[in-house]
């Protein structure tokens, strides 16, 4: 017994320091549990440069001056009264009439009446005579034109709207596909 204890001894510290996995499993089948790496692929993918935007552009009106004619006054008719033709005539009107009196003279052979005749007084005074009489006449004005200056739009105001797309590149870039992690993988027997 004491030579069997020193070898049953010496079998344990074997079986100690002989722990691999493959000695562990002699007769049966054997999985290790191993850790597996992340894995990552190489993509190529859209990348955002330059963000797209709207541009809104507002044009002032083409506005050019020209000259036209005008009316500034229409055709008149107008009735015009012209006045009399007249003329300066000299005319006598009597101041007084003319007549008889009886003067009175005394002389040697005594009082004697005598019958006079008294001429008229007459005095020339000017008056005016209608030559023509006045008269309604027809008068036409012509219509006034004046030469000015008109402001025409030869072009509108215009609102423009620009749509400027993004700018995209594009970018390698290594992406995670699976996450590492453990499995259990069959032992290879040595």
């Amino acid at each position: 017994m004491s030579s069997r204890r020193p070898v049953a001894l010496a079998a344990i510290i074997f079986l100690a320091f002989d722990a691999s996995p493959a000695a562990a499993c002699r007769g049966g089948e054997c999985y290790d549990r191993v850790r597996l790496p992340d894995v990552y692929r190489t993509v190529d993918r859209p990348v955002v440069l330059r963000p797209g935007y709207r541009e809104v552009v507002e044009t002032e009106p083409v506005v050019v001056m020209r000259a036209e004619r005008v009316l500034v006054a229409p055709r008149r008719v107008e009735y015009v009264r012209t006045p009399p033709v007249t003329r300066t005539m000299l005319q006598e009107v009597v101041v007084r009439r003319g007549g008889w009196r009886w003067e009175t003279t005394y002389g040697p052979y005594g009082e004697r009446r005598c019958k006079v005749p008294v001429p008229a007084e007459v005095k020339l005074v000017p008056r005016e005579v209608v030559v023509a009489p006045g008269r309604r006449v027809r008068v036409v004005s012509p219509p006034v034109y004046a030469m000015r200056e008109r402001a025409v739009a030869v072009r509108p105001a215009a609102r423009i709207i620009y749509d400027h797309p993004p700018v995209v590149g594009r970018e390698r870039a290594r992406v995670l596909v699976r996450r590492g992690g453990s499995a259990w993988v069959r032992a290879a027997n040595w």
